[in-house]
C-alpha cells in the first residue's frame, strides 16, 4: 500500500514537471523547439519577386536623338550646301550691279540707290565726265576775292547716284573779304556742298562755321564744308595762317529726281 502510494505521488510530479516546461509564455524555459515552415514555392517566388521582364523595342532607319532644354523640346536645324555646286551662291563684289555700294559709289554705268548698285542712266552731256570724284574734281581755274569775278560750270546729273566734282583756287586780296558763294539753278532739287582747304595750314588748319540752312560736312578727302540748298555763302572760316588763299571744292549730287537733271554753277570768292 506505501508504494502504490509513492507511485502515484511520482507520476504526479513527473506530470507536474512536463505540464510547466511546456508553457510558451514561460521566459525561464530552456527548451529547445525547431518548427518546420511549409515548403515554398520557388517557381512561384520567382515570377512574383524577380526583375521585371523586358522586350526589344523594334527600331526603323537611324538613330535618332532628342535633345530637350528645360521644359521645351529645342530644334536646331541645319544650313544645307548645294549638292552639285558644294558653294551657298556667288560673292557679291561692293559696287557692282545689284552689289551693295562701294561707299556712296558704284563702277562706271552704275548708281548708287537705297545702298544698292544699280543700272545709271545714260544722260547726254553726262558722258565721259571724269568729275565723278573729288580727287577727279573739273578745275575752274583761279579767282581773287572782288564779287564781280566770278568761275562759272554747266552739267549734267544723271539720276539719284551720279555726283559732280568742281574746284578752284581763292586769292585773298587787300580791300577785299574771301566768302566764298555758289549759286546753282537747275532742272530738280539738288543738294550742293562746299569744302574749304587753306593753302597754310591745309584741311586741319581751316575752321568754318556754316550759315543758317546748311550743315556741317567732311569730303572724303576730310576738308571741312557745308552742305545746303543751291545758294549760299561760307563767310565764317579761318585759316591758320596769316592768309586766306583758299580751295574750294563744290560737290552737287541727290538730285530730288532719278532723271537726266541738267543744272548751271556760278561760284565766287
Amino acid at each position: 500500500m506505501m508504494l502504490r502510494s509513492r507511485a502515484l505521488v511520482l507520476a504526479s510530479l513527473t506530470l507536474f514537471a512536463c505540464s510547466a516546461g511546456d508553457d510558451p509564455g514561460d521566459t525561464g524555459s530552456n527548451s529547445s523547439i525547431t518548427t518546420a515552415s511549409p515548403a515554398t514555392d520557388t517557381s512561384s517566388t520567382s515570377s512574383s519577386t524577380g526583375s521585371a521582364a523586358t522586350t526589344d523595342a523594334p527600331t526603323t532607319g537611324g538613330d535618332t536623338t532628342t535633345t530637350t532644354t528645360g521644359d521645351d523640346p529645342t530644334t536646331t536645324t541645319s544650313g544645307t550646301t548645294d549638292d552639285t555646286t558644294g558653294t551657298t551662291g556667288p560673292i557679291c563684289d561692293p559696287g557692282q550691279v545689284g552689289c551693295v555700294c562701294d561707299g556712296d559709289t558704284c563702277a562706271d554705268g552704275l548708281a548708287c540707290e537705297d545702298g544698292i548698285c544699280v543700272p545709271g542712266l545714260a544722260c547726254d552731256g553726262d558722258l565721259g565726265e571724269p568729275d565723278d570724284t573729288e580727287p577727279n574734281a573739273q578745275d575752274l581755274g583761279e579767282i581773287d576775292d572782288d564779287d564781280d569775278n566770278i568761275v562759272t560750270a554747266d552739267g549734267v546729273l544723271s539720276g539719284a547716284g551720279d555726283v559732280d566734282w568742281y574746284t578752284y583756287h581763292g586769292l585773298d586780296t587787300f580791300g577785299h573779304v574771301a566768302e566764298p558763294t555758289v549759286k546753282v539753278t537747275s532742272s530738280a532739287t539738288v543738294r550742293v556742298c562746299q569744302f574749304i582747304e587753306c593753302d597754310e595750314g591745309g584741311a586741319v588748319g581751316t575752321e568754318i562755321t556754316c550759315p543758317d540752312g546748311t550743315q556741317t560736312a567732311l569730303s572724303g578727302g576730310l576738308r571741312p564744308g557745308c552742305c545746303g540748298g543751291a545758294t549760299f555763302t561760307v563767310s565764317d572760316f579761318n585759316c591758320s595762317g596769316s592768309s586766306d588763299d583758299i580751295r574750294v571744292y563744290v560737290r552737287l549730287d541727290k538730285p530730288s529726281q532719278d532723271e537726266c537733271v541738267e543744272y548751271g554753277l556760278v561760284a565766287h570768292n
